[in-house]
């Protein structure tokens, strides 16, 4: 798929979970501070190292040639066209490229947290409140061109620092312009707890379709750039309609008005509940 760069299949013993995942972008270090007057006492010496078993979960290991089967199945979806063959293809990837529904959602655990902020952020706005302290006052940018508005948002929130950061910026480009539809200035007053819904299940449908483009390779090469992008259209319908399957249910009982918190962890509970559908495909 042309929407990200596809990755080779996982070298032996690489880690299921990238160590990238969960990083935030590294803050500038403080400035030095002044010699102290005394000596200062020499560190003890370290303890041992921590015994192995007690590693963390994010270093399971990849099973080998992860995208073997999906990227076979997503071929055969290139040249046949048939639905059938798409869910195939999807579910391989969550089961076995992926992981499952709590891995996946823990390789997309920093884009969940920025990409929730942003979404607080939104609703809060939409419902005349402050932000919370030290972020963007997403109200200020009312009157201004819906794509400048858009853009302050990510850049805002979605700062970059780390290797995942494109798909997690596209997603969230994807979700507002949806959210805020055809307007050509933002308006904060009307982005009411329906537009809060649908940028965050646009936003974690895109996510995931992102990652599953990432890893498709060439799949769909072979069947020429017009039927390719056809089949892409059709996986990404498919990603948006799980997500909005199971992801409706589960903003309507949340509410609008949430914590950057709240709303990070009901992202990456979209996430894994969508992953952990398309596995039993």
């Amino acid at each position: 798929m042309g929407t990200s760069r596809p990755k080779p299949d996982a070298p032996p013993a690489s880690p299921l979970i990238p160590p990238w995942a969960d990083q935030d972008p590294v803050p500038p270090a403080p400035p030095p501070e002044p010699l102290p007057e005394d000596p200062v006492p020499e560190l003890e010496e370290p303890g041992p190292p921590a015994d192995e078993g007690e590693e963390d979960a994010d270093l399971e290991v990849a099973e080998p040639r992860r995208y073997a089967s999906f990227r076979t199945a997503l071929s055969r979806f290139a040249g046949s066209g048939e639905r059938g063959d798409a869910r195939t293809a999807l579910g391989r990837w969550a089961s076995r490229s992926v992981g499952g529904g709590a891995a996946g959602a823990r390789r997309t655990a920093r884009a969940a947290r920025t990409g929730g902020a942003a979404l607080a952020g939104l609703a809060r706005a939409g419902a005349g409140r402050a932000p919370e302290a030290g972020v963007l006052d997403i109200r200020a940018l009312a009157g201004q061109p819906v794509e400048v508005a858009i853009g302050a948002i990510v850049d805002a929130f979605m700062a970059p620092g780390i290797l995942d950061e494109v798909a997690a910026r596209l997603a969230m480009e994807q979700a507002l312009a949806e959210a805020l539809g055809g307007a050509d200035t933002f308006d904060p007053v009307a982005v009411d707890a329906n537009a809060v819904r649908v940028a965050t299940l646009a936003f974690v449908a895109e996510l995931v379709f992102v990652q599953v483009a990432g890893d498709a390779g060439r799949s769909l090469a072979t069947v020429g750039p017009v039927a390719a992008a056809l089949r892409e259209a059709e996986i990404r319908s498919l990603v948006r309609e799980v997500v909005n399957l199971v992801g409706t249910p589960i903003l309507v009982a949340a509410g609008a008005v949430l914590s950057e918190q709240r709303m990070s962890a009901l992202v990456s509970q979209l996430v894994r509940e969508t992953l952990e559908e398309v596995a039993t495909w």
